[in-house]
C-alpha cells in the first residue's frame, strides 16, 4: 500500500497563538466551532478527569460573574463568535436554578436536560441545558439575542474520580440554524 503523500501529526499542528494579552487566539482563517457530541465527549470529559487537551483553547472562567458581552474574547457588543468556557461548579446544584442573576439581568432556562448522545450507539455522554439572558431593569425584563448552552457529563463510572466540570457555549441568536445543522466543511473540530 502506498503512503499518503502528505503526512503529520496532530501535536505537531499548532493552530493557536498568545495574543498581547495572554489570551490563546486560533490563526487566522481557522475557527473552533465543535459539535455538542465533541464538546462534551472530547473536551468536557477529558477536562473532568484531569486528562491533557490538546489545545488550550476553552479557558477557564465562571460565566455568571458578568454580562455576556464583556465575556473575555469578545469584542464589547460586536460578539459574532461562539465562545466556550469551562467552569468548575464544584457543590453547586446549577440543574435546580431555573434563574441565574448576572450582571445586568439574569440567565433564564428554556430547554432543560436535552441529551447529547453518541450517533453510533445512541449511549447519552451528557445533557444540555439552552438559557437565554434577559435584561432586567427595575420590574421589568426584556429578551436579548444572547443564548448559552451548558453542557454537563451524563452520570459514568468512576464518578469519583471526576470533578464537576461544565462547559458553556455563548453566542448571540440569529436566523441561521443550530450547530447541529450547519455545515461544518472547513471548520476546526
Amino acid at each position: 500500500m502506498d503512503k499518503p503523500l502528505l503526512h503529520f501529526e496532530m501535536d505537531d499542528l499548532i493552530m493557536t497563538y498568545e495574543d498581547e494579552d495572554g489570551s490563546v487566539r486560533l490563526l487566522p482563517g481557522y475557527k473552533f466551532d465543535p459539535t455538542d457530541k465533541v464538546l462534551v465527549d472530547f473536551y468536557l470529559k477529558r477536562r473532568a478527569f484531569a486528562q491533557p487537551l490538546p489545545f488550550q483553547i476553552i479557558p477557564d472562567f465562571d460565566v455568571f460573574q458578568m454580562d455576556p458581552w464583556n465575556l473575555p474574547g469578545g469584542d464589547g457588543n460586536i460578539f459574532n463568535e461562539r465562545k466556550c468556557f469551562f467552569h468548575n461548579i464544584g457543590d453547586r446544584n446549577l440543574e435546580s436554578l431555573d434563574i441565574r442573576v448576572v450582571g445586568s439581568g439574569e440567565w433564564r432556562v428554556m430547554e432543560k436536560g436535552k441529551d447529547v448522545p453518541i450517533p453510533q450507539n445512541n449511549e447519552v455522554i451528557g445533557k444540555r441545558n439552552t438559557l437565554n439572558f434577559w435584561e432586567v431593569q427595575g420590574a421589568r425584563a426584556r429578551r436579548t439575542k444572547w443564548v448559552m448552552h451548558e453542557f454537563r457529563l451524563a452520570s459514568v463510572a468512576n464518578s469519583s474520580k471526576m470533578a464537576n466540570w461544565a462547559v458553556y457555549r455563548i453566542f448571540q441568536n440569529n436566523a441561521r440554524g443550530s450547530n447541529e445543522e450547519r455545515s461544518n466543511i472547513g471548520v476546526l473540530k
